[in-house]
C-alpha cells in the first residue's frame, strides 16, 4: 500500500507539472515519472514498481508527445521513450538487487543471532558445571580451611558470573531501561542470598550502554552487591542497598551503597590486596575509569568512567 501510494502521488505530481509547464517541459518527456517508479519499487516491491512503470509508459507515450492522444511517435521521440524505459528498467533492477541483498543479510543476521544465543547458553551452562564441580570438591574438604574458603569464594563468583551472563544475554531483559535491568540483576542476587529482607533502591538516568560496557558494569554491580550481602547485614534481618547511575558532565557515575557497618579504610584504598578488589579495579580499568570507596556511614563505592 505504501508503494502504491508513493507511486500514485508522484505519478499525479509529474502529470500536473507536465501539464502546467506545457511546452517548457517538452525536452524532459516522461523523465518526470522516474521518481514515481523508483519510490513505488522501493516501498512496494518489484511488482508494484513494474505496474507503475507500465502505467507511466502508456500515459507518457500517449499524452506527452505530439500528436497527443495517439501512439504515433516521431523518431526523436522514440529514442526518448527508449531511454526512459531503459532507465526505468535499470531502476527496478537495482531495487530488486538491493532487496535480495537485504533479504540475504537479514537471514544471515538471524542465523548469527541464533548461533550467538546458543553459544551464550552453552557458556552459562559451562560456568554452572564448573561451579558444581567446585561444590562437590568443597564437600570433601574440612570447613574453615583456607582451601575450603578459596573454593567457596570461587564458586560464589562463578555463580554470580553465570547469573549476570544469563541476565545480560536474555533478550527480554537486555532491552529494558538500565534501571529495570539493574533491578532485575540485583533482585536475583538478593533472592539467592540469605538476606531476603534487604530493600533495594535503584535510580538511573535513561542512558544506553553498549554490550561491553553493560557487561563490565553488571559485573561490578554484582560484585559490590554480593559483598554487601555477605558483610553488611550480618546479625540483622534486613537493611538497604542503594544503586545510583547517572550521566554527569560527559562521565557515567555509578554509586553502590549499603547501610551496614562500613569497611576498614585500608580496605577501600587497597587495589590488589584481595581477589574482590582486584576484580573491581580490573573491570574499572576496562571501562577506562576508576572505582573508589567513599568515607561515611555504611559502604559506598563510586565508579566513574567516560561516556
Amino acid at each position: 500500500m505504501l508503494g502504491l501510494a508513493a507511486g500514485a502521488i508522484f505519478f499525479i505530481l509529474a502529470s500536473v507539472l507536465r501539464w502546467l509547464f506545457g511546452g517548457m517541459s517538452e525536452g524532459f518527456g516522461p523523465m518526470t515519472f522516474l521518481p514515481a517508479i523508483l519510490l513505488a519499487g522501493l516501498f512496494g516491491g518489484i511488482r508494484i514498481g513494474l505496474t507503475v512503470a507500465a502505467v507511466c509508459t502508456v500515459v507518457a507515450w500517449v499524452m506527452f508527445f505530439p500528436p497527443y492522444g495517439t501512439f504515433t511517435l516521431a523518431t526523436s521521440h522514440r529514442i526518448t521513450m527508449l531511454i526512459f524505459m531503459l532507465t526505468a528498467a535499470l531502476e527496478l533492477y537495482v531495487i530488486r538487487s538491493l532487496n535480495l541483498a537485504i533479504h540475504e543479510l537479514s537471514e544471515s543476521r538471524e542465523r548469527s543471532n541464533t548461533l550467538f544465543r546458543e553459544l551464550q547458553h552453552r557458556v552459562a551452562n559451562n560456568l554452572q558445571f564448573v561451579s558444581s564441580l567446585l561444590w562437590l570438591r568443597r564437600k570433601k574438604m574440612a570447613g574453615g580451611s583456607d582451601g575450603a574458603d578459596a573454593l567457596d569464594a570461587a564458586r560464589a563468583r562463578l555463580d554470580m558470573m553465570s547469573r549476570v551472563h544469563r541476565k545480560l544475554h536474555d533478550p527480554s531483559s537486555v532491552d529494558l531501561p538500565i534501571d529495570g535491568y539493574l533491578k532485575g540483576l540485583c533482585a536475583d542476587l538478593i533472592e539467592a542470598s540469605d538476606t531476603p529482607q534487604v530493600r533495594l533502591i535503584v535510580r538511573a538516568d535513561p542512558v544506553a550502554l553498549d554490550l561491553e560496557e553493560l557487561m563490565s558494569v553488571s559485573l561490578i554491580v554484582a560484585e559490590l552487591v554480593t559483598n554487601s550481602l555477605k558483610h553488611a547485614f550480618v546479625g540483622r534481618s534486613g537493611g538497604e542497598i542503594r544503586i545510583d547511575f547517572a550521566l554527569e558532565n560527559g562521565s557515567y557515575i555509578l554509586l553502590v551503597a549499603d547501610d551496614g557497618p562500613g569497611m576498614p579504610a585500608k580496605a577501600g584504598r587497597s587495589k590488589s590486596g584481595s581477589l574482590g578488589q582486584g576484580i573491581l579495579q580490573s573491570l574499572a580499568r576496562h571501562l577506562h575509569g576508576q572505582i573508589t570507596f567513599e568515607p561515611g556511614a555504611g559502604t559506598t563505592a563510586k565508579l566513574e568512567f567516560p561516556a
